[in-house]
């Protein structure tokens, strides 16, 4: 053991080839395009590095292959060229596989390579660890390392964001970021990237930020179309960089970003068929391995698979009916739903109204990412889906958007037999927004005729081609709202 840990040490210094080889893709030669989520870690980076400030431990937590690995490296590239070159990388899972806990391997790197512990280092340190959850004592290990190592800059990822998030000690020391899938526009960069020689098409500057001001934060719906208009020449523009390539169809990419590659680690597959196979591994990967992290004690993965497939055929948490089809008790559906979510496989949302609609009435669960969906119903249907399900993955992607860039809470579904109801409501300013998604809808009917006070209602649909308004309701293209 103490050879393989002294060869670990050895190799835990990143050099500047290191970096490159993480980011440079092997066949195409050229750089992997970072993510929005990188302007920030770059911004810590800058304010730790130039007056200590914090957060100087930053956690990346999210689904498997979302690409938190790719961004940390980013950010080790940005450091080692603008900061320092003290940086040093620790793999969890192979310290796991050799039987090393990170405990020990810190107190070895203090003594061997260091050459003095922590609390006595002042100069600055950039320290890395990938997988931070495969070690059974992570928290208390980088609690300890938080308050002795005051200069160094700590960044780790995990699979989940409860389970990094779980220790009381550790969330007024860390901050943690949520790594999301793809958004559309990060897609599309790096979709566009090896075929332009690295000359990726980018997003238009601030144009995310004036769209969300303008659909959820305007007084009246006529205020938000002035708006939306206004922001219009900047839309056109960049879908005009798409199009004007021959070898792109604005449509076919926007069908294959929502079901197969807004998961950033199936980008460069081609064959949809290994896409979809690759996703229900991930899957069985996150029920097998992740799950036990969450809940060692929980060992029934076929009732996860159960109601994993169920739930992408119909999204409505009734525990009651669920409990009949599957042979489950209630209660023990609610842990299998909180303990997915918690794996950030689901995204769950309460309907509307008060603390008692909140409690009394059925919950809805909706994927993290639609491609999770279309893997598991591709078992159903194979690859041609019901236009139902189609409109399922519409809704995946919006709340994925809305869940990303709203404050928690404030987004719910609306609950009940009456059929004149949106998708969902946003409870923004003093009333709130009703918004619905359909794939080939033109009619605001469910927002319009809705009994819920609203202050306007916006349609969401590939049936629509430009931004319209109608009655109280703006109609927008699902081109438009993906590039939020």
């Amino acid at each position: 053991m103490e050879d393989h840990l002294e060869h670990y040490l050895k190799n835990t210094r990143v050099s500047k080839s290191a970096i490159q080889s993480r980011l440079i893709h092997p066949f195409t030669n050229l750089k992997y395009p970072s993510r929005s989520a990188f302007l920030l870690l770059r911004k810590y980076a800058n304010d730790f590095f130039s007056s200590g400030a914090e957060p100087r431990f930053i956690a990346l937590a999210g689904l498997r292959g979302v690409g938190k690995t790719t961004l940390m490296w980013h950010t080790a590239e940005y450091i080692y060229n603008n900061h320092q070159t003290n940086i040093f990388f620790f793999n969890v899972n192979i310290l796991k596989s050799i039987g090393i806990s990170l405990y020990q391997v810190l107190e070895e790197f203090q003594r061997q390579i260091l050459k003095k512990r922590f609390v006595e280092a002042t100069e600055p340190i950039t320290l890395l660890f990938d997988e931070v959850h495969d070690d059974e004592n992570w928290a208390n290990t980088l609690k300890i390392l938080y308050e002795d190592a005051r200069s160094a800059f700590i960044l780790c990822t995990g699979s989940s964001a409860l389970h990094l998030n779980q220790t009381v000690d550790l969330a007024r020391r860390w901050r943690i970021e949520k790594i999301y899938p793809f958004k559309f526009n990060e897609f599309i960069s790096a979709k566009t990237h090896p075929e332009h020689k690295g000359k990726m098409i980018p997003p238009e500057k601030d144009l995310s930020k004036f769209l969300k001001e303008a659909l959820f934060y305007a007084e009246t719906a006529n205020e938000s179309f002035k708006k939306i208009q206004d922001l219009k020449t900047k839309v056109d523009n960049y879908f005009l960089k798409i199009e004007s390539n021959s070898s792109y169809n604005l449509r076919e990419l926007i069908q294959g970003f929502i079901s197969y590659q807004n998961i950033p680690s199936f980008l460069f597959y081609k064959d949809k068929y290994t896409i979809t196979d690759s996703i229900l591994d991930l899957l069985k990967r996150v029920i097998l391995e992740d799950i036990q992290k969450l809940k060692p004690s929980y060992i029934e993965h076929v009732k996860i698979e159960r109601l994993l497939l169920r739930l992408a055929a119909s999204d409505e948490l009734n525990t009651e009916k669920l409990s009949q089809i599957l042979g489950l008790r209630q209660n023990e559906i609610n842990d299998i739903i909180k303990i997915l979510a918690d794996a950030e496989i689901l995204n769950i949302l309460f309907p509307y109204g008060g603390i008692d609609a909140r409690v009394v009435k059925n919950k809805k669960a909706f994927f993290m990412s639609p491609s999770l969906r279309r893997a598991l119903l591709s078992t159903l249907f194979g690859k041609d889906l019901p236009e139902h399900y189609r409109g399922k993955l519409l809704e995946d992607i919006v709340v994925l958007y809305l869940r990303r860039i709203l404050v928690e809470g404030i987004l719910s579904f609306v609950s009940g037999e009456d059929q004149v109801n949106p998708d969902f409501v946003i409870e923004t300013r003093d009333t709130p927004i009703l918004l619905e998604v359909g794939t080939k809808k033109s009619s605001s009917r469910q927002v319009t005729k809705s009994k819920i006070k609203c202050r306007y209602g916006i349609l969401v649909s590939e049936g629509i081609s430009e931004p319209n308004l109608i009655e109280n309701a703006i109609k927008l293209p699902l081109r438009w709202f993906l590039l939020l």
